[in-house]
């Protein structure tokens, strides 16, 4: 039998002599033991010593005078972590206490003393006298009550020691809420007398939404065995100041829940240290993000003007060249030309043809890069778009890689340049996959955050280092082997998103995919625009019926070029370098001049100034401007700073600058 009021203990005790094949019956106090022994007669007790109640030297001196001899003669083996063997030896002599065993020793103690006891057998003892026992108890008693209340005033001053020093302010909760002690601590982060602390008045260093948790703590109707909480709180000399608080539930020796700890630390320090180190890093990143537009601003310029240069020699290069053509068409029909040399300029006219085209493409990209190319935006329903184009999007995702699109209902309508915003999507698309080479998913999504529209492509591929992610919009930075026009197409995307007046981000990590987001502003309400009459188109041969046109260009190899284009087409052509030069010829010729056909970028007075003077001059004059930079022509929102005039980009060939003019006069004839 083992008795003992602590049922840990007892369990402990059971299972060691349980692996010894002992039948073990536990009796929680004196009082338990006393009748077990009766009904069991147990062949060995071991007991504690210091339990409530009958202990268990009461134990051993009433089983001694018990009339029941059997139980009385059981061995008795103390099992203490409170007594020593010398100040139980006195009463255990008398009753015949076999052993005492320390808890403290190995476990090998206990079995070798009931091993000892059971091959004893009943101890034979005399009754001690009530007398004897009563002054020998109560010796014992009593010294160690002095030992253990000594041992509690040591703990207590140690627990005050650390409670006074401790920079943690520190409560004692019972389970119903009330706080039994706080330390001065507590007060002195709160600023609020000890006094108003204790019983709920710690309740006020909680926010409102944790006091129910923390008493659900508290009362363990909940799962949690601890809880911790951050509060700002406002002191009464008007600070602010931020509280970390921790609360853990306390238990006693049978598990029972006694309540918890309140642990409080003002981390208002930390908490500014952190603030500032925040506000510092969305410093730099500001910086960072300011230092990086410049930088794209200034490549923007530097390659939009270059762009804007090359554009001209280009159209120069690729108009002499037809021009070339056709006079050696010319001649292989009429015989001045041999038919094997007429093969041969032409096979090597049809090269430079091709690079010439090259080249437009790339100069092109250069100014969609700068925000600088001519576009033609109108109001547009994004998910009709992706509609519309999620065949040849798919396309560019290729066979491997599956296109998902999840468009959000009722978006609003943006403003851009359809064939633009269809390149920018075809770009991301086509990075996805080759992001992915085994294939993969790229998802595309619409929202209406706010008052922008929110067009998403992600990835399922290897993404992008940071040092890669810093650069991808830089023109001419790319990560591939390929060749062409490698590097422009996200800095080209960029300068499409960025001239509709939107912007586009990448977020991407290695290992997790790529992520690109469109954000373009949303037009103001929903009804889509009228969709434009159609414009005449010029019949027949597109050849012109004589008309005089004022052709005006500060590049003169564009100038002459233009001029035999048009003159070839059957117009009578004047030509100008400059805009005073221009309104000379116009005052002259009067009402000759059917059109004005100008540059928009010239010095001195530029096209648009031009026009407006000659409209002026001669209000049903037809006119054309003909330009490659969309900055002299639109504003920084995409709008077309001439309503309802006829523009046509840079560079052109012969049929597209004929077919240009001619259907600008028709639509003049009918207006």
């Amino acid at each position: 039998m083992v008795v003992d009021d602590v049922a840990a203990n007892r369990d402990i005790v059971r299972m060691l002599l349980g692996f010894r094949g002992h039948d073990v019956i536990e009796a929680h106090d004196g009082a338990d033991a006393l009748r077990l022994a009766h009904t069991h007669h147990p062949d060995v007790v071991v007991s504690d010593v210091l339990m409530p109640g009958i202990d268990g030297l009461e134990l051993v001196h009433r089983l001694r005078a018990d009339p029941d001899r059997e139980a009385a003669q059981a061995p008795v083996i103390f099992y203490t972590a409170n007594y020593l063997e010398p100040e139980t030896r006195p009463i255990a002599e008398a009753c015949g206490v076999s052993q005492v065993v320390l808890r403290s020793q190995d476990p090998d103690a206990l079995l070798d003393a009931i091993d000892t006891a059971l091959a004893g057998g009943p101890v034979d003892v005399g009754v001690t006298a009530d007398a004897d026992f009563a002054q020998a108890h109560l010796h014992a008693v009593n010294a160690k009550l002095i030992e253990k209340v000594r041992a509690l005033h040591d703990t207590e001053r140690r627990f005050e020691a650390m409670a006074v020093a401790s920079p943690v302010g520190i409560g004692i909760i019972d389970r119903d809420g009330h706080a039994d002690y706080v330390n001065a601590r507590l007060a002195e982060i709160t600023q609020v007398p000890v006094d108003r602390l204790v019983g709920r008045g710690w309740l006020d260093c909680l926010g409102a939404a944790d006091r129910e948790p923390a008493l659900n703590l508290l009362r363990g109707t909940g799962e949690d065995t601890e809880l911790r909480f951050t509060h700002r709180i406002t002191r009464l000399d008007g600070t602010a100041r931020s509280l970390r608080i921790h609360l853990r539930q306390t238990r006693d020796d049978d598990d029972g829940l006694t309540g918890a700890v309140l642990m409080i630390d003002d981390v208002s320090d930390v908490t500014m240290a952190e603030q500032r180190l925040h506000e510092e890093t969305r410093r730099r990143q500001d910086e960072a993000r300011h230092r990086d537009a410049e930088r794209l601003d200034s490549l923007r310029r530097m390659a939009g003007g270059t762009a804007h240069d090359f554009n001209n020699i280009l159209g120069a290069i690729l108009g002499y060249t037809n021009l070339a053509i056709e006079t050696i068409n010319d001649g292989r029909e009429d015989g001045t030309v041999p038919a094997e040399a007429a093969e041969s300029l032409l096979g090597d006219l049809a090269q430079v043809i091709k690079g010439g085209e090259r080249a437009k493409t790339l100069t092109q990209q250069l100014l969609a890069f700068g925000r600088k190319e001519v576009n033609k935006p109108v109001e547009l329903d994004l998910n009709t778009l992706l509609r519309d184009r999620a065949g040849s999007l798919a396309a560019a995702a290729g066979p491997r890689t599956e296109l998902v699109l999840d468009l959000a209902a009722d978006l609003p309508k943006v403003k851009a340049d359809p064939d633009q915003l269809s390149q920018v999507l075809h770009n991301a698309v086509r990075n996805s996959a080759d992001a992915m080479p085994d294939g993969g998913t790229v998802t595309i999504s619409t929202s209406a955050p706010g008052d922008r529209v929110a067009t998403t492509i992600r990835d399922s591929g290897t993404g992008m280092p940071p040092d890669v992610l810093a650069r991808v919009f830089e023109p001419f930075f790319s990560t591939k082997s390929t060749t062409g026009t490698v590097g422009l197409g996200l800095s080209t995307a960029h300068g499409i998103v960025s001239q509709a007046g939107g912007q586009l981000t990448l977020e991407s990590e290695v290992g997790r995919g790529t992520t690109v987001t469109v954000t373009l502003p949303a037009v103001a309400g929903s009804a889509p625009p009228a969709p434009p009459p159609p414009r005449p188109q010029p019949s027949g041969t597109g050849r012109g019926g004589g008309e005089t046109l004022l052709l005006v260009d500060d590049e003169d190899a564009v100038l002459q070029v233009t001029a035999r284009m048009l003159s070839g087409a059957g117009y009578r052509v004047l030509t100008a370098s400059g805009a005073a030069e221009a309104l000379a010829l116009l005052e002259r010729n009067g009402g000759e001049v059917a059109a004005l056909v100008t540059d928009v970028v010239m010095p001195g007075m530029d096209g648009r100034q031009l026009a407006r003077i000659a409209a002026g001059r001669r209000p049903d004059l037809c006119v054309v401007f003909v330009s490659g930079f969309a900055e002299s022509l639109f504003d920084e929102h995409g709008n077309n700073l001439e309503p309802g005039s006829t523009i046509l980009a840079k560079p052109f060939d012969r049929e597209k600058l004929v077919s240009t003019v001619r259907t600008a006069l028709c639509a003049r004839q009918r207006a």
